[in-house]
């Protein structure tokens, strides 16, 4: 996020990449297309997942204004405002971070290093 060409760069082959998507179910075309192979995970990536899920990460600077944009913009419905600040339910987060990189004032925090690269939304995307 900290860096503007990556993230152009990344965003161009990631529309290259769909576009090929689209051609492939167009023409429905079937077949193994992933490019990275590795062992199955399943499970297992489920259960480190679930483990690995920290809401108490998130942080809520004072200069939050209280809008409730980061609950609105939360696909899983994960954030309750009390007392006009954001407090994530962890059982419902998926820590997508829509919150994060949607809010107007950049209050919420995630972890310790959340500032220093910055909020990114996909042009393409709108909520």
């Amino acid at each position: 996020m900290s860096d503007s060409e990556k993230n152009r760069k990344d965003t161009q082959a990631a529309d290259i990449m769909i576009a090929e998507a689209i051609q492939k179910i167009k023409g429905e075309i079937t077949g193994e297309f992933n490019k990275k192979k590795g062992p199955p995970v399943g499970g297992v990536f489920y259960k480190v997942y679930d483990s690995a899920r920290k809401t108490k990460k998130f942080k809520v600077e004072d200069s939050c204004i209280g809008c409730g944009l980061c609950a609105k913009n939360c696909p899983v419905d994960a954030i309750e405002l009390q007392d006009k600040k954001p407090v994530w339910v962890k059982e419902r987060c998926a820590l997508c971070l829509a919150c994060l990189h949607r809010c107007p004032k950049f209050s919420i925090q995630y972890g310790k290093n959340t500032k220093k690269h910055g909020q990114f939304v996909n042009p393409y995307v709108k909520l």
